[in-house]
């Protein structure tokens, strides 16, 4: 099935749908919602880009620009 025709099928359910079928979406989407949550960043990948953005924020200027970078990256690799 494309997206397309999921989302027409999503816009049919919610034209039609009773409480009991939207009340079945929202607790799919909740489900959808909390595997999310479960898979993000650990705490010591959360404690490393806290210790990163602290570096950043007390002296920004070491930083490079993601317009340099990419502009690098292509002069020597063609990207």
């Amino acid at each position: 099935m494309t997206i397309s025709q999921r989302l027409d099928k999503i816009q049919m359910l919610l034209k039609t749908a009773d409480a009991s079928v939207l009340e079945k979406i929202e607790r799919m989407l909740e489900r959808s919602t909390a595997e999310v949550d479960n898979s993000s960043l650990t705490t010591e990948q959360k404690e490393i880009l806290d210790v990163r953005l602290a570096n950043h924020d007390s002296n920004p200027s070491l930083g490079r620009n993601w317009k340099d970078i990419k502009t690098e990256l292509s002069a020597r690799h063609g990207v």
